[in-house]
């Protein structure tokens, strides 16, 4: 008897050709044959009804989906307002205030 393995989770979206066309299924599981061939167990909806049957893995694919067109990239920041140009200078930066000085350095004023 040859092991089955089933998916865990959401059953995987798949197509399989009928007559000249992709439809859509879901993979349920797959296993191992004899002859080193793999057949997978899947579930379609036919004449509306839900069938499952094992087939040969060659005979499904990933769905297909319209190519992305790709959009133009846009920046995502400003470097212009980041960086100064050739012909700005850099804007001088502000000094900070001096630190406090901690408590420990102090002088102790409660024995006067």
């Amino acid at each position: 008897m040859q092991e089955t393995t089933t998916l865990l989770g959401e059953p995987l979206a798949v197509e399989f050709l009928v007559g000249g066309d992709w439809q859509p299924a879901v993979l349920l599981g797959w296993r191992h044959e004899p002859d080193g061939t793999c057949r997978v167990h899947v579930q379609a909806v036919v004449s509306g009804l839900h069938r499952t049957s094992w087939m040969q893995l060659a005979d499904l694919r990933l769905p297909q989906t319209a190519p992305l067109v790709p959009r133009p990239l846009e920046p995502r920041t400003r470097p212009d307002l980041l960086l100064p140009g050739a012909e700005r200078a850099r804007r001088t930066p502000t000094p900070l205030p001096p630190l406090p000085v901690p408590r420990s350095l102090q002088p102790d004023t409660s024995r006067a």
